[in-house]
């Protein structure tokens, strides 16, 4: 009971932000941060195509947490429709198999519009082996 009273208490005290996208991940049906979690983050090329370019690439730390997954001095440019267009990957299914736990969900994909370059922008995702869910955070 004092070990997850101390994870839950560590992870309420405010991260260390690096750039201006960051993100974490917390396991629901544990109670527990998702820890070594592999997450890219891609930015849609703004020529009018689906294509992706990576911008960042990590796993989560034992807090959950992805400070550092793009640099500090990272600027967000935003295209002629003054917006970017971001995808963030949270590869989901080898954080399971660690835990010996099928999932529904290989991995986890969350597409987001960014409308002001001067912003932070934090994105948390709560999984469970069979469900998920992301909102914007702070």
């Amino acid at each position: 009971m004092i070990e997850r009273t101390n994870n839950i208490l560590n992870h309420l005290k405010t991260p260390t932000m690096s750039g201006p996208i960051t993100c974490h991940v917390l396991d629901s049906s544990r109670g527990m941060p998702g820890k070594n979690i592999q997450v890219k983050l891609e930015v849609r090329e703004s020529n009018g195509t689906e294509t992706w370019k990576v911008i960042g690439q990590t796993y989560t730390n034992n807090d959950g947490r992805c400070s550092n997954l793009v640099s500090s001095d990272y600027k967000i440019t935003l295209d002629n429709n003054s917006s970017a267009i971001y995808r963030i990957t949270f590869y989901t299914s080898q954080y399971f198999d660690d835990l010996g736990l099928k999932s529904f969900y290989p991995y986890v994909q969350v597409i987001f519009e960014i409308t002001d370059s001067n912003q932070h922008y934090h994105v948390p995702l709560l999984i469970s082996p069979f469900s998920y869910t992301t909102y914007r955070g702070s």
